[in-house]
């Protein structure tokens, strides 16, 4: 039996994410300032989240670079994910973006697409992060 998929758009990625996530805050997009660039330097920044029971994933792209820090993060757990046929580190935090919180989160450099991006779950398995991350490709 094949579970059906629901397919959203954020900036230059499609997400195909696994049965029972909902779009919770759609895809917006908006140029904000880069913190540490020469003045009146901009980057564009997309923005979506999606729920499906207890968990919550929020997928950013930045393109063409991180307008700022996020604030401090500290890792109790890393292991191995795969995001858009990348090999990439996946971390359980106890701190993220400078408050206590446990998420799943990783971040991937796209050269080719010059974008950046970051994708963090809360209250996820590995299994189910790594699911949703299966369903992430560029948009063509």
């Amino acid at each position: 039996m094949m579970e059906s998929i629901s397919a959203w758009i954020v900036g230059i990625l499609m997400l195909a994410l696994p049965q029972g996530w909902t779009e919770t805050k759609p895809a917006a997009c908006e140029q904000v300032a880069v913190v540490q660039g020469p003045p009146n330097t901009t980057s564009e920044e997309c923005i979506a989240t999606y729920t499906r029971g207890e968990s919550e994933l929020t997928v950013i792209v930045w393109k063409p670079v991180v307008p700022r820090d996020g604030g401090p993060m500290v890792s109790v757990e890393d292991f191995k994910g795969k995001l858009l046929g990348q090999d990439v580190m996946v971390s359980r935090t106890s701190q993220f973006m400078g408050s206590a919180q446990e998420v799943l989160v990783t971040s991937a450099e796209l050269p080719k697409a010059g974008a950046h991006v970051l994708i963090y779950a809360k209250n996820a398995s590995p299994e189910d992060f790594q699911a949703a991350l299966d369903g992430v490709s560029l948009n063509p």
